[in-house]
């Protein structure tokens, strides 16, 4: 066993309120206590922290590619573990890798590169989350026009009639599906986010109250609030939905990511939609802001990723938006775990949960990183 102590600790319980002069007890892969730090056996190993923020892992459930590897576009192995590396030294100790529409072979073939090289997965890879391509033509924003679809039965099983399909999240628009097809999704046990949608306040409204879904990005992908056509942002605010924002100050202004935080602050989650260069797809980071573009064939520049870490995200929500350390923290790491019924397990410096965590200075500097017990 260890103790990791002289830490300032966020994530004991759901409040993540910070805590200081206590200790957190680890054996193997889990977290089995906190004490005082007077109150700490003998014959533990104490591990100093060094005055750094301690905080559970962070979850991203959205993300493109990141070192250079664009896992749901190429579907090479290697690429997911690039992406796995460069996340884990930011802190990420859980992360969907994010496909964009594309064609069912696509999808066939990172689901049988996952299959043959089960036992090698990065360890923090939970799993796939397929953004498309049940998606709006209108509002597909950067997917590509001739992968977006209407959702078929047959498609559906060949995609999760497997062993182990590795999809956990699906991103789609209602207008795309059909209620049966979402029952069908459910019993496949993948979580259903809505977005890149053009339905109206009430269809939206609807959708949210009968599936219990989540939203993948607040603001993009979806028309604009409007006083005679409200759209689905107000839906969202009164329904109040689990629902990502991307906070880089690109995607989504910053007054606009504090006005959600004002309308639903328990609701929001922090992810990424991070990019990173990929040829294959024509993907190139916009030197003069800080996001990536894809290049359509008609020569369109269009956003398609950020630039963002987890860790980078919190800052801009603490600096840029005035949100609270304890509550951005929690943004990054509990609340997504709830999007994916993962929360008993990760989210927290708890007992019973997995000891996977990063601690990071007073000037936001990744100092270390722990999954399953084990220091990075």
């Amino acid at each position: 066993m260890i103790a990791l102590v002289n830490g300032r600790f966020f994530g004991f319980d759901e409040s993540f309120d910070e805590q200081v002069n206590r200790a957190l007890i680890i054996k193997g892969k889990r977290i089995v206590g906190v004490c005082g730090v007077e109150d700490i056996p003998k014959d533990v190993r104490q591990v100093d922290m060094e005055g750094c923020i301690v905080v559970p892992g962070f979850i991203d459930l959205l993300a493109n590619g990141a070192g250079g590897g664009a896992f749901g576009v190429t579907a090479s192995f290697e690429d997911l573990h690039r992406m796995g590396k460069a996340m884990l030294e930011e802190g990420t100790t859980g992360f969907l890798a994010a496909a964009p529409s594309n064609r069912l072979e696509m999808v066939e073939q990172m689901q049988m590169a996952l299959a043959v090289h089960q036992t090698q997965l990065p360890a923090n890879f939970l799993g796939v989350h397929l953004e498309g391509p049940y998606l709006s033509r209108e509002f597909r924003g950067a997917h590509r026009e001739d992968c977006v679809r209407d959702c078929t039965d047959a498609e559906l099983r060949v995609m999760l009639e497997k062993e182990n399909h590795f999809v956990r999240l699906m991103t789609v628009a209602p207008e795309r599906i059909n209620a049966a097809q979402l029952s069908y999704l459910k019993k496949q046990g993948v979580k259903v986010s809505f977005g890149h949608s053009g339905v109206d306040y009430d269809t939206a409204l609807h959708f949210f109250e009968e599936t219990g879904c989540c939203v993948t990005h607040l603001y993009n992908g979806m028309p604009p609030m409007h006083h005679r056509k409200p759209g689905h942002i107000p839906a969202i605010f009164r329904a109040k939905p689990m629902t990502g924002i991307i906070v880089d100050g690109e995607h989504v202004a910053y007054p606009m990511v504090r006005m959600a935080y004002d309308m639903m602050p328990d609701s929001l989650y922090l992810f990424t939609d991070r990019f990173t260069k990929c040829p294959k797809m024509g993907v190139t980071h916009d030197d003069t802001h800080d996001y990536f573009v894809r290049t359509t064939p008609e020569g369109q520049k269009v956003m398609c990723g950020s630039n963002l870490s987890m860790l980078k995200a919190v800052r801009n929500c603490v600096e840029h938006v005035d949100i609270p350390i304890h509550k951005a923290l929690k943004m990054a790491s509990f609340e997504p775990a709830k999007v994916l019924s993962i929360d008993h397990e990760v989210g927290l410096l708890a007992e019973n949960h997995q000891a996977n965590l990063v601690a990071f200075d007073a000037d936001w500097n990744v100092k270390k990183v722990m999954l399953q017990g084990k220091i990075c």
